[in-house]
């Protein structure tokens, strides 16, 4: 991988954007994970319909595979994962850094799960 790709430079949503759209923060789910939304999306049960429901919204992950590693916000279908949204860049890279050091759960595909300290951190700064 070259240094252009690497990079995590697109046009995503910011900090100041997302504070603004209450569209986003009502439906960002802090404690969704890329682990349980990689899992297969294939549900023929009422109750696995109803757990893809649930997860459906916003959720923050950190992307280990651009440099430096960077903060995410991705849209969760309730049948499909849709898109990147936002890339937070004023959180501080010790966070991401702790985060990746000692994950709380295994990564999916580059993604890592975010912490306790960064959802206290996102509360404070997104004011949810």
């Amino acid at each position: 991988m070259d240094d252009e790709e690497a990079r995590c430079d697109f046009a995503f949503l910011g900090l100041k954007d997302i504070k603004k759209r209450p569209d986003i923060l009502t439906k960002i789910k802090l404690d969704v994970t890329p682990r349980v939304v990689m899992e297969p999306r294939f549900q023929s049960k009422p109750e696995d319909r109803q757990k893809l429901r649930e997860i459906s919204g916003y959720m923050f992950y950190i992307e280990s595979q651009c440099e430096p590693p960077a903060l995410m916000l991705l849209k969760v279908g309730s049948i499909d994962i849709t898109s990147t949204a936002g890339k937070i860049d004023e959180i501080p890279g010790e966070l991401l850094q702790k985060a990746i050091t000692n994950p709380i759960e295994k990564p999916s595909n580059g993604m890592y799960a975010i912490t306790e300290e960064i959802q206290g951190w996102l509360k404070k700064e997104l004011g949810i």
